[in-house]
């Protein structure tokens, strides 16, 4: 982890309760989810923030549908006006977030959301794959001169380029980059978790994974290729209606995944080569060593017909088999006893 993120997130993962908008636009309720992430053993709760009447053209629904402006419609203005949060209720999160032990921060869609957040004091951003294209943001972002985490779900290889290029170049001192893939919920034919190991290898960042799939088995595959940073959508229970119902986890399941990434970066180890202390005893059990196959007389040159690999490993090891080929035993040597240097000239 790099310095600026390792002071806010000093352990080796990070755990994100992506509350979102699941609070359908209920601070109380937002309260009690940020209590309960925090119980459930996350280090930070991620909400959105946004001007309704910024997210979308009237427009949206003949654009898309035809590719010309139609009849206007207000829903999409009017979904996220549901779920909007006011600056005060903001202010309020913030503080019951720190109250109880979580960070909070936020994935602005605009400019003034921005300034609100950096009202607050957020120490972080995060970047919603939606908005990597969206250059004006990025840069009003930037400024602020905090850690980004990004997501890169609808994004092409040259676009997240550019839009680290765009960070970096406005302030962005760090940066995450988080594997998505925006499809709720992601099967696991879709997941396609080598991207995680092309980001980095690509982009030289410290990589997380952003997870859309119902069970936490991907999240495991995402620690093992190096993912260290980790969202979930998370809510109060899974009966619970909000928007992102379909991809997201209780407290209980929140807690657990957690239990199952500790568990698989303890298997993974450092990667070194040579057999560890503990497994010493094994090793002296079941390798061999060199043995006399039958009878030496002292004086004998010895030939391999002289020699037998067996059990166990506690005597010359058998590669070792041409410190003894043609050296004269000074000593007779009874059969399976073990090879040693002082008994030979």
């Amino acid at each position: 982890m790099a310095e600026r993120l390792r002071e806010i997130f000093p352990g080796k993962l990070v755990f994100i309760a992506e509350i979102g908008m699941n609070h359908n636009g209920d601070s109380d309720l937002a309260k009690r989810m940020i209590e309960s992430a925090g119980r459930a053993g996350a280090d930070a709760v991620k909400f959105q923030t946004f001007t309704p009447e910024f997210m979308n053209s009237v427009y949206t629904t003949s654009l898309l549908a035809g590719g010309a402006e139609g009849e206007p419609d207000s829903s999409q203005q009017d979904f996220f006006k549901r779920h909007a949060l006011t600056a005060d209720e903001f202010h309020v999160l913030f503080r019951h977030a720190r109250d109880n032990g979580v960070e909070f921060f936020s994935s602005p869609f605009d400019p003034d959301s921005v300034q609100l957040l950096e009202d607050i004091g957020v120490r972080l951003y995060k970047v919603a794959s939606s908005e990597v294209t969206n250059h004006i943001l990025l840069q009003s972002i930037a400024k602020t001169e905090k850690p980004v985490i990004m997501s890169t779900g609808i994004a092409h290889e040259d676009e997240i380029a550019s839009a680290i290029d765009t960070l970096i170049r406005n302030g962005t001192p760090e940066i995450v980059l988080l594997h998505c893939v925006s499809l709720y919920p992601l099967s696991r034919e879709q997941a396609n978790m080598m991207r995680i190991q092309r980001l980095r290898d690509r982009f030289q960042c410290e990589i997380g994974f952003s997870d859309h799939t119902r069970d936490s088995t991907a999240i495991e595959i995402a620690a093992a290729l190096g993912a260290r940073v980790f969202e979930k959508h998370f809510t109060l229970h899974e009966e619970m209606e909000c928007p992102d119902a379909d991809v997201s986890i209780g407290p209980e399941r929140f807690r657990e995944m957690r239990k199952s990434v500790d568990a698989v970066l303890e298997m993974l180890g450092d990667g070194h080569i040579s057999y560890d202390d503990e497994e010493k005893d094994v090793a002296r059990s079941a390798r061999r060593s060199l043995f006399a196959r039958r009878d030496i007389p002292a004086g004998t040159v010895i030939a391999m017909d002289d020699i037998i690999p067996k059990r166990p490993g506690v005597g010359l090891p058998v590669y070792a088999v041409n410190r003894v080929l043609g050296r004269r035993s000074r000593v007779t040597i009874r059969k399976d006893f073990l090879l040693r240097d002082e008994y030979f000239e």
